[in-house]
């Protein structure tokens, strides 16, 4: 087994102290830039004893066993809280490819067990998460008290594109100036009758509103 070139060596992580701790370890998928073409990832230990996340790195694409081991070496050898040490039993979702890595584990006495959900690392990402939206507002351009008030004028709008999905506005080639709100499987309103901006947050306004009502969404 080879860890991003490295020998994932059994003597080396044998010296370290062994802790009767538990870890969880997972890739989750972050958000997507229109411009990315691939999905990056975001790899996470976390001990279960307190929560603590030891290591987090980021991969592009479908991640590997050898991410895998990369992300557990780094953990154990230099974890981003407390001293070097290896864990007696580690929580991995049920992915294929991380099958490869269990005998490897088990020669230096981690115990490999399958589950479903791993709530310390969904708790670590979506603090990722959260802290990258902070970062990203931080630099945000803040709206006059005029512009604010836009979310009254159109509540539909605002709620849509706060939870439902996202909305599209202006010329397009072959069809004009048009309005659209689309949710995450496809298009759900679409108007080409308006001419202006101010016509056609009114049509998708409207639109959106009947959509709520007619699914029966408060």
């Amino acid at each position: 087994m080879q860890e991003k070139g490295s020998a994932f060596a059994k003597t080396r992580f044998m010296r370290l102290r062994h802790e009767d701790h538990t870890w969880e370890a997972d890739f989750r998928a972050l958000p997507k830039p229109i411009t990315q073409n691939e999905t990056h990832y975001l790899g996470i230990v976390v001990s279960k004893e307190g929560g603590s996340v030891l290591a987090q790195s980021q991969v592009e694409g479908r991640p590997s066993a050898n991410d895998l081991a990369a992300l557990l070496a780094q953990a154990m050898q230099q974890p981003l809280i407390g001293q070097a040490y290896r864990p007696s039993r580690l929580h991995l979702r049920g992915h294929p490819q991380w099958r490869e890595l269990f005998p490897h584990l088990e020669a230096i006495g981690i115990g490999v067990s399958v589950h479903r959900e791993l709530p310390k690392v969904k708790d670590a990402y979506e603090d990722h998460l959260r802290q990258m939206r902070e970062t990203r507002r931080a630099k945000m351009v803040r709206p006059t008290v005029k512009q604010a008030a836009v979310e009254q004028a159109f509540p539909a709008i605002a709620k849509w594109v706060q939870g439902y999905g996202h909305i599209g506005v202006g010329d397009q080639e072959s069809f004009g100036f048009v309005v659209r709100a689309l949710d995450y499987g496809g298009l759900v309103f679409e108007d080409d009758k308006p001419d202006t901006l101010a016509e056609a947050m009114a049509a998708l306004e409207k639109g959106l509103a009947e959509y709520f009502e007619r699914e029966r969404i408060e």
